[in-house]
């Protein structure tokens, strides 16, 4: 037997059940949305709410199929409209629609259907490539590339160009600048954005590479007698003038002076063959070489290759000569500082000078040799029956031959000193030679 109380429940749940049926078989509006009766069915579509607006364009009662037609319809003579891009007062037209900006109307949809009975803005995208490839042609005469800081020579001074920033139309910024805003809100009048482009060599690196001072010096004497060999040495000392090695580069005086041959230029002189003097193309060009040589060294840079003559030669030191025979024996040195180091040569009054430019770093050097052992020069005699007999000519001086040590000593703007061993040089004795009339 059913109570009272139990009954009212039970018509209470049918009566819920009942409603539910209703709504289900009737239909329900969604939100955001209003219904129309159309098509003899009476089909029911999906159509945007009252009062929903894009800006000043109405979409009330609008079917959400048909929606982007018409606001793309709307848009067409805003995006079509004439804008200024504007650089230092030069004015450039562009409408939005040539340089891939639209509207974005699926986001809009989405809006109106989340914002029903409000006016929203109309919201723009783009194409970031193809806006960036239509804006960098239509704007590329605003831009202007850096100019590095470079360098000449002039009067052994380092002459700077400084360095010169470059512009460039900062095109994604514009891009964003443009799309951050609703349509009805992008100005007719448009400032381009500009962003620096720095110099990829500055003023201040072309500054650290500059020479500013003579950091090694060394004179020889010659003389200005012997022509030949005078011509071949200042030839030389030509081919070496003004020659600009970059930090790390390596010189090489073959390389630099190239062949001593009669066709390029050099003429016949005394050179040393078998511990006799004796006439061969490019005699003197040892000179040159032994003068760099010991220029260098008082520079303290990097000897790469040298060897020593085979016998003492006059115009230099023991342990401090450098000879040469292209192309096989070559005199190398390497600028192992982080500046430019240039060279001049002078030839003047039968002195040979070499000076080197570099930057100034307050040490000096010295160089310093021992001579280990020396040993004595035979006496050789030629017997020319073209001489009256009982008649002696010395053909050629004899000298000593010597073991030497050498070392440089290189002393800081402190005073400390470092004490580099060059090397052990081994010269032969250069005979006497006598000729005897017969």
């Amino acid at each position: 037997m059913i109570t009272n109380e139990e009954g009212t429940l039970r018509n209470y749940f049918l009566a819920s059940v009942l409603l539910c049926l209703i709504v289900l078989l009737s239909g329900c509006n969604l939100v955001g949305y209003t219904s129309e009766k159309g098509g003899p069915k009476d089909s029911r579509t999906k159509v945007i709410s009252e009062g929903t607006a894009i800006e000043d364009l109405d979409l009330s009662g609008t079917p959400v199929s048909e929606a982007p037609l018409k606001i793309k319809n709307w848009a067409k003579d805003k995006l079509e409209e004439t804008r200024v891009l504007l650089y230092n007062d030069t004015e450039i037209p562009v409408a939005l629609k040539e340089i891939g900006i639209e509207v974005d109307t699926r986001k809009m949809i989405e809006e109106a259907q989340l914002n029903p009975g409000k006016t929203l803005p109309c919201l723009l995208k783009v194409d970031p490539l193809a806006a960036s490839q239509k804006l960098q042609e239509r704007l590329k005469k605003f831009n202007k590339p850096a100019k590095d800081a470079s360098y000449k020579i002039e009067k052994d001074k380092v002459v700077i160009r400084p360095a010169q920033s470059g512009r460039s139309v900062a095109v994604d910024q514009l891009i964003r600048q443009i799309q951050s805003v609703p349509l009805s809100e992008v100005p007719t009048r448009i400032d381009i954005p500009m962003e620096n482009i720095p110099a990829k060599v500055t003023t201040e690196s072309v500054k650290a590479l500059a020479f500013d001072s003579i950091i090694g010096e060394f004179s020889t004497n010659f003389s200005v007698g012997e022509i030949n060999r005078s011509a071949n040495l200042a030839a030389a000392a030509k081919a070496l003038d003004r020659k600009l090695l970059r930090p790390g580069q390596t010189l090489s005086f073959n390389e630099t002076v190239g062949p001593r041959e009669p066709e390029t230029g050099y003429k016949d002189a005394y050179v040393i063959i078998n511990g006799e003097y004796v006439k061969g193309t490019g005699g003197g060009v040892c000179q040159v070489s032994s003068t760099l040589y010991n220029a260098v060294l008082l520079s303290n840079l990097e000897i790469l290759e040298r060897m020593p003559h085979a016998m003492v030669i006059s115009y230099v030191p023991p342990g401090q000569d450098a000879t040469v025979n292209y192309p096989n024996i070559d005199f190398k040195f390497k600028n192992n500082t982080g500046s430019l180091v240039y060279l001049r040569t002078e030839v003047k009054q039968g002195v040979l000078t070499v000076r080197i430019w570099g930057k100034k770093t307050g040490k000096s050097v010295r160089i310093e040799h021992q001579v280990e052992k020396e040993m004595a020069f035979k006496t050789i005699r030629k017997y020319d029956p073209k001489l009256p007999s009982g008649r002696v000519i010395q053909d050629q001086k004899g000298s000593k031959g010597m073991v030497v040590n050498t070392w440089q000593i290189v002393r800081d703007a402190k005073g400390h000193e470092t004490k580099q061993f060059l090397g052990r040089d081994w010269y032969a004795p250069t005979n006497r030679i006598l000729r005897v009339g017969t």
